[in-house]
């Protein structure tokens, strides 16, 4: 019987070795090599900042920026260690008694409720091994952490761990905890701080200080008395942290990733060079041209004025296109749950007085629209945002574009590509290709004084009969009110935007000069050989008219638009530096000339409303026919502006919707944002340059009797009589006036705007 039970016993020996040799042999074979973390390259954040210095927007998978160890303080680490794994420095990768004692808990429990994990243990986990919990994978686990300290010192295993884990709030990494909990970087943090960043890995929702700020005090409370323990700290600095609140960095709306129309112009540029998934874990920095408070703001402007603008046209008549792509597009739409801000499309149900009721699905609600509703039937697609509680508003149809650059350089210091980057993604200021109307005229006036053209040259402002071969049949231009005026000065033609003298002026410039220019001054769009072209009938994106205008508010120097500075990769190599490219393309004498007569036509002409600035200004209006296209191009000496208004659709905007009063306002706000509580100088004019008083009826120099103007000319091309009848021997050369002094009487006149 003895014998048996030996015999029973041995054998139960042997099969429990074997079964602990196969266990080992199987759970050891094919495991990850821990040497191949000497390539290892976390994911890290990708930061875009504006032109300050501040940041603008993240892309990342997980937002880490990787710290070396020596960046890392030693009350930050001792923090970490504290509470993680005390024998950290001493032990082989594992702790034995930390196992012992979690062994004990699993069993007395039935199942595995503690770890006993050391850091290298979990960053083991982390890095190589799945989330489950079972002994196989924690005895993978220990076999792993026990070679990582084999091949790896210390010090580098807890650089790596301290960039890895996970500690709430999108933030991997202490350095990026430390910038989303505290606003500093890592190497900046106190004890206290390094304290309650440390007492979060292990369960980072549930000491959330932000959330839970008792639950993250008492746990960062029992880091600091470990932290005594160990000998990391004294007692004393503990008590001072113990009766210390936790200060977090005060979240601000401002301080949310900015992703808009500017940014994503960032991403696909970047996406382009290096490639997307660089972007979202390379851990680039990338340096634009933003003004970060002017693209903020631009948002808000924009938006406010479309809402608005659409109120005062009233609810608009869809095209069929428009009609068939909306209800498409509503019918793609994938909503388990409404999302605060987001825009959606919902089917109109009901009408009642001002309320628009409407269904998304087998979602109901309703939205107040304060403009005429005739145009609005049921059926019909609304667009809606929903802003909680079961509250919507009315999102417009009407689009816009915008394009700030400062002309000196071609930085674009903002831009919006529509009303707002939730409702579409589709960037009107680059994309979109619309007609400029006579936003274009300033291209041909130029051309024209390149010619030997003056400010008071005489044109016809007369209907004439073009042949058009394209459409076969004969094209008369006209004017906006309907009504012409014979001879004209070239001053009074573009300052009232006149059609029919516009036309007369280009037909005897020629189209070869004024294309050359066009492409020269940045426009890309093919342009062909047609009268039409002096009132802007070939489409352009409002970036390309932004190109041109900088030219004109930068003495005829046209400097290519950009908005990316310079890229750093995570080494702090520039991988790329912008090269400036800027070229005179205007004599600088001519576009003096031309920078006095857009100045006129805000002085006297279609844009005097921008007077209400009262700082130098200089623009020009733009409308196309049937109203359905609405711009304004202007500058002062810092900054270009480009303002474009209308449907995605070509249709009308609304009755007289022109460019003085769809776009004219946006442009008014914009530039006054962006010059708040800032000196503003004049332009500067070339010295071969001279105001000369000018009588306007005579076209002579005024001898001081007579009605006088100044005006701006090229030497040697002014009048050479006056008034009387007497020759020129030495012309009255003036100092140029102040103009922009605002008169509220007449800040109404002028606004028609020529087709």
């Amino acid at each position: 019987m003895l014998r048996h039970l030996k015999l029973i016993f041995l054998i139960s020996v042997f099969l429990g070795l074997l079964g602990t040799a196969l266990f080992v042999f199987i759970n050891t074979r094919n495991l990850p090599d821990v040497r191949n973390l000497e390539h290892w390259k976390p994911s890290q954040v990708s930061q875009v900042f504006a032109a300050d210095g501040s940041l603008l927007t993240e892309f990342y998978v997980q937002r880490r920026q990787y710290v070396t160890i020596d960046k890392i303080p030693e009350h930050v680490k001792n923090a970490f260690i504290a509470i993680e794994d005390r024998t950290f420095y001493d032990n082989p990768g594992i702790d034995f008694w930390g196992i012992l004692r979690a062994a004990f808990i699993n069993l007395t429990s039935g199942r595995i409720v503690a770890g006993g994990s050391t850091i290298s243990q979990q960053l083991i986990k982390n890095l190589f091994l799945t989330p489950e919990r079972s002994f196989r994978r924690k005895f993978k686990e220990m076999i792993l952490a026990i070679k990582l300290n084999q091949v790896y010192p210390k010090d580098k295993i807890l650089e790596m761990y301290l960039n890895q884990i996970y500690l709430g709030h999108g933030a991997y990494g202490i350095e990026s905890a430390s910038q989303v909990y505290f606003g500093k970087h890592v190497w900046e943090l106190d004890v206290c701080e390094a304290a309650v960043l440390a007492g979060l890995p292990k369960a980072p929702s549930r000491y959330d200080p932000y959330k839970n700020p008792e639950g993250a005090v008492q746990r960062r409370n029992a880091v600091l008395q470990s932290m005594v323990e160990e000998g990391y700290i004294d007692i004393y600095t503990a008590k001072e942290c113990y009766d210390k609140p936790i200060v977090l960095r005060e979240k601000e709306e401002e301080d949310v990733n900015i992703h808009d129309y500017f940014t994503e112009m960032v991403r696909l540029w970047f996406g382009e060079r290096y490639g997307i998934d660089q972007l979202y874990k390379g851990g680039y920095k990338i340096y634009t041209t933003a003004d970060k408070d002017l693209l903020r703001d631009t948002h808000y402007i924009v938006k406010d004025h479309i809402e608005i603008l659409q109120q005062d046209v009233g609810f608009p008549k869809l095209t069929e296109e428009e009609l068939n792509k909306l209800l498409e597009n509503y019918r793609n739409q994938k909503i388990k749950k409404l999302q605060r801000n987001q825009v959606y499309i919902g089917l109109i149900e009901n009408i009642r007085g001002k309320n628009v009721y409407f269904k998304i699905g087998d979602l109901e609600g309703k939205v107040k629209f304060l403009g005429s509703l005739k145009n609005a039937e049921k059926g019909m697609p609304i667009y809606i945002r929903y802003v909680g509680d079961n509250s919507f508003e009315f999102v417009p149809y009407l689009e816009t574009a915008v394009v700030s650059i400062d002309p000196k350089t071609g930085a674009i210091r903002a831009l919006s590509g529509g009303y707002d980057f939730v409702k579409s993604k589709y960037n009107r200021a680059v994309q979109a290709k619309r007609q400029p109307g006579s936003a274009f005229k300033p291209i041909v006036y130029t051309a024209a004084i390149m010619k030997g053209f003056t400010q008071i040259s005489v044109i016809e402002d007369e209907p004439v009969a073009i042949w058009d071969p394209d459409r076969f049949e004969e094209w008369i231009p006209r004017n906006y009110e309907g009504e012409y005026h014979g001879k004209v000065t070239l001053r009074e033609a573009l300052t009232r935007s006149l059609n029919a003298a516009s036309v007369n002026l280009f037909l005897e410039v020629g189209y070869e000069p004024v294309i050359s220019l066009a492409y020269k001054l940045g426009i890309k769009t093919k342009i062909p050989k047609v009268p039409s072209l002096v009132l802007g009938s070939i489409d352009v994106s409002p970036l390309e008219l932004a190109s041109v205008y900088s030219a004109f508010a930068n003495g005829g120097v046209r400097c290519k638009p950009y908005f990316i500075e310079k890229v750093e990769d995570p080494n702090g190599n520039v991988i790329y530096q912008h090269q400036p490219e800027c070229q005179q393309v205007i004599p600088e004498d001519v576009n003096s000339v031309m920078v006095d007569l857009l100045k006129a036509v805000i002085k006297e002409g279609t844009g005097k409303k921008a007077k209400i600035l009262g700082f130098p200004v200089a623009g020009k209006t733009g409308t196309t026919n049937d109203y359905t296209d609405a711009w304004f191009a202007g500058f002062s000496t810092e900054l270009t502006t480009v303002v474009w208004v209308g449907y995605d659709f070509k249709k009308k905007i609304g009755w007289r919707m022109t460019g003085a009063k769809a776009a004219l306002p946006i442009w008014i706000d914009l530039m006054a944002t962006a010059h708040a509580d800032r000196e503003i100088a004049d332009f500067e004019f070339s010295p071969d340059t001279v105001y000369i008083p000018i009588d306007l009826e005579t076209k002579t120099v005024s001898d001081g009797i007579c009605p006088n103007e100044d005006i701006l000319f090229i030497k040697g091309t002014e009048p050479e009589i006056d008034c009387s009848g007497n020759i020129i021997t030495k012309p009255p050369y003036q100092e140029k006036k102040d103009d922009f002094i605002f008169d509220i009487n007449n800040q109404e006149q002028g606004e028609n705007d020529g087709l």
